[in-house]
């Protein structure tokens, strides 16, 4: 499969592949301004997410909005302005080609164009990253120049230096400020003077303005030695204006690109049988269950499948990488009929899969778009910011006009009111207003991917920081498959499964469920029959997964209809039959005959890792109310692993039963986390107020919960919870930093207490000051 050097590349391809959309012309957009990235949802709304190329700062994402929304069509559109992601919904594909065409005449570019190869998307990114450079570059040096020629105007009268001298140098600051005016500054004149034009006020107005007057003011008092002149203060502000810009960019990228390598190649096309014995590709989205797929060696499993060998009595072995789905580092083998998870990726050569189910929106089909939505939300708080900053800026044009008036008209100090004015024009710090809460965010969200958490909803991150009672489920959540002992038992009063036929049926139904007990189960099965050598794949004729209870299926054996049933006793049918240790039955019924009833049962003992111990108690040092919500029996609950503390521990809980649990502790106004693994854990998914999807849960789960934990224990919600925490904490610094700096600074210039060159550095120190302390969540300090 062609692999594309661009990140937006492999973010388009992994965006497509999360929806139930087909690559024809009825579900997939084939607009000139995106390359099929945006797609059909369920609900006949379109939805897509693409980069923007020319964002210099927080106000270039406004900008975007604005046009978006003089745009029909549109229901959501965003655009965060730290990771330069634009999401959106809209009732028409077509509303984004206009929106196209709208930001490019602003100067920016949305998503990838359809006659760019991944390469020249690739250099366009990194000619654009030398341009930043180059203009801050040339910034910087003409700033040392600058500065070490006005230095001695600061020290010294111009009777003291000589007035020719004096005229000299400011002479060649004029000519060393000008290539900051006619190049390092254009892209300022740009948003500038497109805002004007369509009657916007931007933060890049200010900021345009003041260089303009600070350059035309200090151009006519050259010859002047009584009057001030500016172009320090010019080139302070521009040089670290573009600094600011060029580390948020840095990291950005660099934060991007990080995240781009923990996300599975999942193909969007694979290869399939055609009619005449070849093989002919089909969009995944296509895929139906049943259907046989080719993938290649470090390929992606798009859907769930199982593994079916081009030969019906082949033996061979798949080894799979499953560090995705349950953050074990190990290859695993995979045999005839065996589960292989969506997010696995192949180690063997080429192999054939069989699809086990339909390839919708909730699977992790969509596991490499979960970051890609969280990059691209803005956080909670954004949109009120976005609503402030015009009025902001008004409000600054308004003091700078009052400003010159009253210094100038009113106190009749001409040369102050110039000062006072430009300092009220370059003090502001709206791009740190701006860049305050994104910033966070981001470095958030890729610590969270470093911890092997996936964010799936990233206004979950915010409500993360208020939880206060947490809701865990026991088997696959605390309890994986590997820490599971099973041993095999006869039921008083029932025939037993001997037949190897039949126990090799039950292994493969055991086999195609991701659940613990399901795979312990089938490995302790497996192994003898495999031995013996007639392990073999099952065709079924019927198969079915019930949440909470556990698996049917029916298929033919030795021409003899066979049903098998593996779960809870009320699930096969035996009644309420409960031991002191969980169990899990086993029924086979031929030709639907009861008097044929065959059982099993088998006895399981659930162990889990130590670290987990340690995990548990940090999260209870966090002041975490742990509860255990289980379905097995209350006796066993209550008596396994004395060792876990838990502020309580409750069996026998129905699926309904763990939702009531959860809406009674938030009727107590409590913040609720569930973690589970399975189908039943769905509805508490939905009731809790955050949810986390174990390690090896299973594919509808992990598409339902808010975030998707890829390692084993609980590792991953300590560094969760942390991490919420300090994003908040930062994130409040960030905004309160940024409110008070420009709440003090612009009232302390209009008293003309601000000379442009202390206005200049103050501004560029607070974005600096933001940025720097953006930079501690991605450092975990």
């Amino acid at each position: 499969m062609l692999r594309h050097d661009s990140l937006i590349c492999i973010k388009t391809r992994l965006f497509q592949a999360g929806y139930d959309a087909v690559m024809n012309p009825d579900t997939v957009s084939q607009s000139e301004g995106l390359a099929a990235s945006q797609f059909r949802r369920a609900d006949g709304l379109w939805e897509g997410i693409a980069r923007v190329s020319g964002m210099d700062c927080g106000a270039c994402a406004v900008d975007i909005q604005h046009a978006a929304r003089q745009v029909s069509g549109f229901k959501e559109f965003s655009v965060n302005p730290a990771s330069h992601l634009a999401h959106w919904v809209a009732v028409n594909p077509i509303a984004i080609d206009q929106l196209v065409d709208k930001t490019q005449r602003l100067g920016y570019i949305l998503g990838l164009q359809k006659a760019e190869s991944g390469a020249i998307q690739a250099q366009r990114n990194r000619r654009s990253a030398r341009s930043r450079f180059l203009r801050f570059l040339v910034a910087a040096l003409c700033m040392m120049q600058i500065m070490m020629y006005s230095t001695p105007e600061y020290i010294f009268a111009a009777e003291d230096i000589g007035l020719s001298e004096s005229g000299l140098l400011r002479w060649a600051q004029w000519v060393l400020a000008l290539p900051l005016m006619l190049y390092c500054a254009i892209p300022y004149y740009k948003r500038a003077w497109a805002a004007t034009v369509q009657g916007r006020l931007v933060m890049d107005q200010p900021i345009v303005i003041g260089l303009l007057l600070a350059f035309v003011l200090s151009s006519l008092s050259l010859g002047n030695m009584q009057s001030h002149v500016w172009f320090d203060s010019i080139a302070m502000l521009l040089t670290l204006l573009l600094l600011v810009q060029m580390l948020v960019d840095n990291q950005t990228a660099h934060a991007l690109n990080h995240l781009a390598t923990l996300q599975p190649d999942m193909p969007v096309q694979v290869d399939v049988p055609d009619d005449n014995g070849g093989w002919k590709t089909m969009p995944v989205a296509l895929l139906r269950a049943g259907q046989v797929y080719r993938l290649n060696k470090s390929q992606a499993v798009p859907v769930d499948s199982e593994f079916s060998p081009a030969h019906s009595n082949s033996s061979e072995t798949l080894w799979v990488d499953e560090a995705m789905r349950t953050g074990e580092a190990d290859p695993v083998a995979k045999h005839k009929g065996d589960l292989v998870q969506a997010g696995s990726r192949l180690l063997s050569e080429q192999s054939l899969l069989r699809v086990t189910s339909h390839p919708s929106g909730d699977s992790l089909l969509s596991i490499g778009q979960l970051l890609l939505q969280a990059l691209a939300a803005k956080p909670g708080d954004q949109d009120k910011v976005d609503r402030i900053l015009p009025w902001f800026v008004f409000g600054v044009m308004v003091c700078a006009a009052g400003t010159a008036l009253y210094w100038g008209v009113v106190q009749s100090q001409a040369e102050l009111a110039a000062s006072a004015t430009l300092a009220v024009l370059i003090v502001t710090c709206p791009c740190a207003l701006a860049l305050a809460l994104p910033l966070v965010r981001l470095f958030g969200i890729r610590r969270l991917a470093d911890a092997g958490v996936l964010v799936r909803n990233p206004q979950a991150l915010d409500t993360l920081a208020k939880v206060n009672v947490v809701a865990m489920d026991k088997t696959g959540t605390l309890a994986t498959h590997n820490a599971v002992q099973v041993s095999q038992q006869a039921v008083l009063g029932y025939l037993e499964i001997t037949d190897s036929d039949k126990l090799n049926a039950l292994c493969m139904l055991a086999k195609r469920s991701a659940h613990p007990l399901s795979r312990a189960v089938a490995a302790h099965l497996f192994q003898p029959l495999n031995v013996q050598g007639i392990a073999q794949p099952i065709q079924w004729l019927y198969f079915a997964e019930l949440p909470g209870a556990g698996l049917v299926g029916v298929c033919k054996l030795l021409d003899h209809s066979v049903e098998l049933r593996l779960g809870s006793s009320e699930h096969c049918g035996l009644g309420g039959r409960h031991g002191n240790t969980s169990e899990v039955f086993a029924v086979c019924v031929t030709d639907n005959n009861p008097d044929s009833r065959q059982v099993l049962k088998f006895a399981v003992n659930l162990q889990t890792d130590g670290e987990l111990i340690d995990q548990l108690a940090v999260l209870n040092q966090q002041g975490l109310s742990l509860n255990l919500l289980s379905g097995d029996q209350a006796n066993v609950v209550e008596r396994w692993m004395p060792s876990l503390k838990f502020d309580s521990r409750m069996g026998g809980m129905s699926p309904e039963e763990k939702v009531n649990w959860i809406a009674s502790q938030q009727a107590n106004n409590h913040c609720v986390a569930m973690v589970g693994d399975g189908l039943n854990d769905s509805g508490a998914f939905a009731q809790a107020n955050v949810s986390f999807a174990a390690s090896g849960a299973s594919t509808l789960s992990a598409g339902q919960a808010d975030f998707l934990m890829t390692k084993p224990g609980m590792a991953g919600l300590v560094s969760a919870v942390n991490t919420a925490r300090m994003v908040e904490t930062i994130g409040r610094q960030n905004l309160f930093w940024a409110l008070a700096y420009n709440g003090v600074a612009v009232p302390v210039a209009t008293m003309g207490l601000l000379t442009p060159w202390m206005a200049s550095v103050g501004m560029g120190l607070s974005s600096l000051l933001v940025f720097m302390n953006a930079l501690r969540v991605k450092h975990g300090r």
